[in-house]
């Protein structure tokens, strides 16, 4: 019988950053966590994805250990996602309503795939309301980045989110976006879900906000 603990074992590892060693530097598929000067941050890298997030604070630094830095690499892409592509979205997400004789608003499941370049690409046949959100993931291309509008509503993780988010993604929600678009984005890593700033993944954020930090970032520029 295949001893199935000494498998998913051998893709966890824990790693303590100590200043001036390079060992915690390497990195393989599975899991690293990582004992730093600054914090205790999570590693995760699939064949797609390399995200390391913040899993909690130390309210000292601790001598002799380097200090971390949450970060993306998409593996397939080596740049920030283009953010020329956020408007037409935006425009796109406004449009979005229900079926009747009084159209209202609903949510839009959005993926950013690379397919010969960077390109945006909404699901067909997607069940949503005002308040849920179902769908199949994109048939073609590599999926770097979900996002999910909120309409008239806030930009925030829902708990619903953070049941479905149990794997290593990165994803961003979209809110009131008929009024002063907002966006917030985050790190799934196994469980771990770390909010970061937009400009981490996205080169430019054309007509949102920012809302990582409580929502005091200036409005990004066209």
């Amino acid at each position: 019988m295949t001893d199935l603990s000494a498998i998913f074992g051998g893709l966890v590892r824990h790693h303590v950053a100590q200043a001036g060693c390079q060992d915690y530097l390497q990195t393989r598929p599975g899991i690293d966590w990582l004992w730093g000067a600054n914090g205790v941050f999570k590693r995760g890298r699939s064949e797609l994805l390399e995200l390391q997030g913040r899993a909690c604070h130390l309210d000292y630094a601790v001598p002799g250990l380097a200090s971390l830095i949450e970060y993306v690499r998409f593996l397939a892409w080596p740049h920030r996602l283009p953010g020329e592509l956020l408007a037409p979205l935006l425009r796109d997400a406004q449009q979005a309503g229900s079926a009747g004789p009084i159209a209202r608003p609903i949510e839009k499941q959005y993926f950013f795939v690379e397919r010969d370049g960077i390109r945006v690409v909404a699901p067909r046949g997607q069940d949503a309301s005002a308040v849920h959100l179902r769908y199949t993931m994109p048939a073609a291309g590599t999926p770097l980045l979900d996002l999910h509008s909120h309409h008239a509503m806030r930009a925030y993780f829902s708990s619903t989110d953070d049941r479905d988010d149990q794997g290593l993604s990165v994803s961003a929600v979209i809110g009131d976006i008929f009024q002063r678009p907002e966006i917030v984005v985050r790190l799934n890593i196994y469980g771990l879900h770390c909010p970061i700033p937009a400009a981490m993944v996205f080169d430019s954020l054309g007509p949102f906000m920012d809302q990582w930090g409580g929502g005091d970032d200036d409005r990004a520029d066209d």
